[in-house]
């Protein structure tokens, strides 16, 4: 396709300020954005992945910066309808979202609390009736709602991106979605969360159902972490069952195949994968967040390059300004400190920052 100026401008904005798919993709939203043409926007906030509610945070903290966000791609774009989805969990907690919709003429699409609702295949069939298999044309462009806010601030403020909405909960003393600099460490985010309710606990990066077990100590916050879940060690969701445990077995396999019918498009209720996954306890949208004032940053950040190496444009020894471009990544997009400080270490895989409260400003552009 041939980008018209008013697009090109905003792709070239959303590759300088660092914004990629903050839904878990982790996308260059400029290519996507100059991929093809789109008649229809969904902006996605249908989060399904159980006990995660980032979304909800992005509407509720952000929503009129997500809906400027819209409106700039329907001038960009040409598009002919836009639709906001999100989920029956979250609706009661944000109660003014359809009259702010109205006022930028989005719709906003009320969906029922479905498995992996969240998923930009199975939201177009659900909203639009497109089957997932389908071949044909594709004009339907699906964005996740904090990826649009940070386009916003991109194009509107000049604002980089640094900085991530995540939700921590499971065995924790206060469930929460959190506002974060990009590259804090889990310990620094489960202080917020009041700490763990056990002593020993299995760390899932971005779920339990679609996400990993990673390290507590080396796992940082970057552009693509929806959150961390906290299990026991001894839940059935954190260690593999031995081959003499014919109960475990038959569970394991019940989950499998749950996972397998889900991505062949099969949707069930929410409240069937917190049970088959025995998150059931732990159920509650807990609609809290909490953005991190200067007084509680981290004194240190790890900024990684994620799956891609990146090509720092600073050294060890640097002085940097919050917002400043520190990395590149092959696709263009650039990657900026979340705060201000020294550079204790810089390479293609991370840099690490000693945050200092007289450097933390903005950066001047």
């Amino acid at each position: 396709m041939i980008a018209g100026a008013k697009l090109q401008a905003i792709a070239d904005c959303a590759r300088a300020a660092g914004v990629v798919g903050a839904g878990g993709g982790g996308f260059s939203l400029a290519d996507k954005l100059l991929a093809r043409p789109y008649r229809t926007l969904i902006i996605n906030a249908a989060q399904s992945e159980p006990l995660f509610c980032k979304d909800w945070a992005a509407l509720a903290q952000y929503g009129d910066c997500v809906l400027a966000g819209g409106e700039l791609l329907r001038e960009a774009l040409g598009l002919a309808k836009i639709f906001l989805a999100t989920r029956d969990e979250f609706s009661a907690a944000l109660p003014d979202l359809a009259a702010s919709a109205r006022q930028y003429k989005i719709t906003v699409a009320r969906l029922p609390d479905l498995y992996p609702l969240g998923y930009e295949k199975i939201l177009k069939r659900e909203l639009l009736a497109i089957p997932i298999d389908s071949t044909g044309p594709d004009d339907v462009l699906v964005i996740n709602a904090e990826t649009l806010r940070n386009l916003s601030w991109a194009v509107l403020r000049q604002r980089p991106v640094t900085t991530k909405l995540i939700t921590l909960a499971g065995a924790v003393a206060h469930p929460i979605s959190l506002e974060v600099p990009i590259g804090t460490s889990f310990a620094d985010c489960l202080a917020h969360a009041g700490g763990a309710t056990c002593a020993h606990y299995a760390l899932f990066h971005n779920g339990v159902l679609a996400g990993r077990t990673v390290d507590p100590a080396r796992s940082w916050v970057g552009a693509t972490t929806l959150g961390y879940v906290l299990l026991p060690l001894g839940h059935s969701a954190a260690q593999a069952p031995a081959a003499s445990e014919a109960t475990a077995q038959r569970l394991a396999q019940r989950r499998a195949a749950f996972l397998a019918s889900t991505l062949a498009g099969r949707t069930q209720a929410m409240s069937a994968a917190y049970a088959l996954f025995d998150l059931t306890a732990y159920r509650r949208a807990r609609p809290l967040f909490h953005r991190l004032s200067a007084d509680e940053l981290p004194a240190q950040l790890r900024i990684t390059s994620g799956s891609e190496s990146f090509q720092a444009c600073v050294a060890a020894g640097d002085t940097l300004r919050r917002g400043q471009a520190i990395a590149t990544h092959a696709d263009g997009v650039m990657v900026h400190a979340s705060v201000g400080g020294r550079v204790e270490a810089a390479d293609s895989q991370a840099i690490v920052i000693n945050r200092s409260a007289a450097a933390d400003e903005e950066a001047p552009r």
